[in-house]
């Protein structure tokens, strides 16, 4: 009886001391990963691609580094890191793998800082885009042209979506997916459209998509802000008495990618640009940029007045006339004779 209970006895200290090894050895491993994971630092640009494996974001974080042992089952383990994953672009700058970890968890993306200006035009746009390396031009421009997408945002079949992004500052990743980019800025678009646009421009004579068309002309007409109400009262009274509105910004738009920055008599008398308002009555078939909140306020608020043009001084300041023959004068006197 003694003899069994000594073998029982020397059992149990074997399997205390075997257990007590083993929460020893897993304590150690649980420290050295911890210590590893809160005292080492990384300086790097990392992207995590759609549905790539654990093993690819292991090897791009550590590859290089003397990592505990086991110390990726430890990250699978307490981390979850083969769920906790967001895909994007990450840039660390000695920054300790725990914060690097919980910014891969929680999907703090690199981010680009990134301001489109009022009364750019989607080419302008694709091209500051593609220069911060946030989306290619081609994939930003076929996206914002493609039928079915513009279908899909707006409800309409419009040419482009011209006009509906709004001029804001936006923070977007390296290498952000395109329908990201412009579902934020049609939002933005959507969200600070003026109250009642289209009923006031209804008052007005246009629908929807023609005061947004008007709007952005009178964008790329002035940088005068105080402007904007009268120059929306020119274009009015032009197309109510069925005047082009011989704006030059519009067949600058038709012409863009060929723009040198010289407008000539040539370009004013090329019917093959849909975009000419010297030759095309009303409005152009699409915006001709993005405009502002207050473009977009003086088309439904237009100034009362009688005029037919305006010409710029030196100082890009607008003179308004009501016939012919006194804005010939003042294109004369601030234009030929201030040269």
């Amino acid at each position: 009886m003694n003899y069994k209970l000594n073998k029982l006895l020397q059992f149990f200290t074997l399997l205390v001391i075997i257990l007590f090894i083993i929460v020893f050895l897993l304590s150690y491993w649980i420290y050295k990963c911890e210590n590893f994971i809160n005292n080492n630092y990384l300086t790097l640009e990392l992207r995590i691609d759609k549905n790539e494996s654990v093993s690819q974001t292991y090897n791009k974080l550590f590859k290089y580094l003397n990592t505990p042992p086991f110390f990726k089952n430890y990250l699978l383990l307490v981390y979850k890191f083969g769920k906790n994953r967001k895909y994007g672009f990450y840039k660390f700058n000695n920054k300790n793998i725990k914060s690097i970890l919980e910014d891969i968890r929680n999907g703090h993306t690199f981010k680009i800082k990134i301001t489109i200006p009022e009364g750019f035009n989607i080419f302008q746009i694709g091209n500051l885009l593609d220069k911060l390396k946030i989306v290619k031009y081609d994939d930003f421009i076929n996206y914002i042209t493609n039928k079915t997408v513009i279908r899909k945002l707006t409800g309409k079949n419009y040419i482009s979506l011209e006009g509906f992004l709004y001029p804001e500052t936006y923070f977007f990743s390296m290498n952000e997916p395109v329908e990201n980019i412009v579902k934020k800025m049609i939002n933005e678009f959507f969200k600070n459209l003026p109250k009642n646009f289209e009923i006031e421009v209804k008052k007005n004579g246009l629908d929807f998509y023609k005061g947004l068309i008007l709007a952005s002309i009178i964008q790329k007409e002035t940088y005068l802000e105080e402007e904007y109400p009268i120059i929306a009262s020119v274009f009015y009274n032009r197309i109510k008495k069925g005047m082009p509105l011989q704006s030059d910004p519009t067949v600058i738009y038709g012409i863009f990618h060929q723009f040198n920055g010289n407008l000539q008599k040539k370009h004013l008398l090329d019917k093959n640009n849909p975009y000419n308002t010297y030759i095309y009555r009303g409005l152009p078939p699409t915006p001709i940029c993005n405009p502002s909140i207050s473009a977009l306020k003086s088309v439904m608020y237009p100034a009362k007045t009688d005029y037919l043009y305006f010409v710029a001084d030196k100082n890009g300041k607008h003179h308004f006339s009501k016939t012919y023959s006194e804005h010939k004068h003042k294109v004369y006197k601030y234009q030929i004779i201030k040269k």
